[in-house]
């Protein structure tokens, strides 16, 4: 005999089926998102081919995206963020949020407080939420990247179900059930699934977000990463400052973001919490923060933060690299004080990152650095040095 759904589960249910198929839809048919795509694919060649050549090493491109650079002594094939240089066991190990959670927990690396969760299992989640001192964050627990489905500041019960629809629905997108088959037979089982799909909470650790870049545990980069916001010009709406911000990424080459930014519930709860609306006219200055989730920041929002770690926060990320079993991470710490280590700042790390995204690190602040260039240097044994200035 099935049992009704609680009309929360119902609600929640509902929500995550309409968001999952505008999702859809839109990767389909958006012009923006597919402008978006080819230029992000057109900023890590860029990106690729201009540290190979740096460092005299010769490109091949490859079908698609792909690269293929020699080093000397062999060739890495890349393709935007990915590195050929994990296997496809360990990706899928870096890929279950809750594993490497338990993982670096089991090592006394501290991780933020959690639970797992389904929208079926959604009593777990509101009972969690009423002991977070700070409130939550909600994001599927597995096989999504660059911030899809994240929602943080998840306060009440009604954020509540608005985080568990966008987490859900992201996570049956880029979920495992579904690869194989029809276009009907995926589209289907995307959606029988979605009530299953497994979701994680989090309580929101305070403090300023860092991505630290390793390869084979030695510290290539580190940059203190904003959230995403823009400034009053004292005659622009908030609506206007947006859609200028979408049109510099559009038109950026991918270089002044990775994709556009809509409005939706999250935002709009976020310019709440600062008195503003979307119709808004911030006064000259004023900075207007329109997402906490901090994957989709513009360059700007991005500062170099090699000198501002502490030796401990250094190691345990490469820790958590070597737990993990990657060569190649970007590892995500929170905390007040990067001085200090984790432990004594209540600090954490939040995420351990197999593919990172490069685009963060050419932010154009003074002490910038070149990633690609770097890691291309230490992977073919190149001497040449690859520092740069903003």
């Amino acid at each position: 005999m099935t049992v009704p759904a609680s009309t929360p589960i119902r609600r929640a249910h509902v929500r995550a089926c309409g968001r999952l198929l505008r999702a859809l839809v839109e990767q389909r048919l958006s012009r923006a998102d597919r402008s978006v795509r080819q230029s992000r694919s057109a900023f890590y060649r860029r990106v690729w081919t201009n540290a190979a050549a740096d460092l005299g090493l010769p490109v091949r491109r490859l079908t698609g995206d792909a690269l293929e650079i020699s080093l000397g002594t062999g060739v890495l094939t890349v393709r935007n963020t990915v590195c050929e240089l994990d296997s496809r066991e360990v990706l899928d190990r870096a890929g279950d949020k809750v594993l490497v959670h338990g993982l670096l927990s089991a090592e006394g690396i501290p991780v933020p407080a959690h639970r797992t969760f389904t929208i079926d299992s959604l009593d777990q989640a509101r009972a969690f939420l009423g002991d977070a001192p700070a409130g939550c964050v909600v994001k599927p627990a597995r096989d999504t990247a660059a911030g899809n489905g994240v929602t943080t500041g998840v306060r009440t019960v009604q954020d509540l179900l608005d985080a568990v629809a966008v987490a859900a629905a992201a996570g049956a997108k880029a979920g495992r059930s579904s690869r194989t088959g029809s276009p009907f037979t995926k589209l289907y089982a995307k959606f029988r699934d979605l009530r299953r799909v497994p979701l994680l909470i989090e309580h929101q650790v305070p403090g300023d977000n860092y991505r630290l870049l390793y390869l084979d545990g030695v510290l290539i980069d580190a940059v203190r990463r904003a959230p995403l916001s823009v400034v009053g010009d004292g005659h622009s709406t908030v609506a206007q400052l947006l859609e200028r911000l979408n049109t510099r990424r559009t038109s950026g080459g991918g270089q002044n973001g990775q994709r556009p930014v809509r409005p939706d519930t999250d935002m709009l709860r976020i310019l709440g919490e600062q008195s503003v609306t979307l119709s808004s006219v911030p006064e000259t200055g004023r900075t207007v923060v329109l997402r906490q989730a901090i994957n989709q920041n513009s360059p700007e929002d991005n500062w170099p933060a090699l000198g501002d770690l502490c030796e401990s926060i250094v190691e345990q990320g490469a820790r958590a690299g070597a737990i993990v079993g990657a060569r190649m991470v970007g590892v995500d710490v929170i905390t007040t004080d990067p001085r200090v280590p984790l432990a004594a700042s209540g600090g954490c790390v939040l995420e351990v990152n197999t593919t990172p995204g490069l685009v963060s690190h050419y932010h154009g602040h003074p002490g910038a650095v070149d990633p690609a260039k770097l890691l291309l240097q230490r992977l073919s044994g190149h001497p040449a040095s690859s520092r740069v200035t903003g």
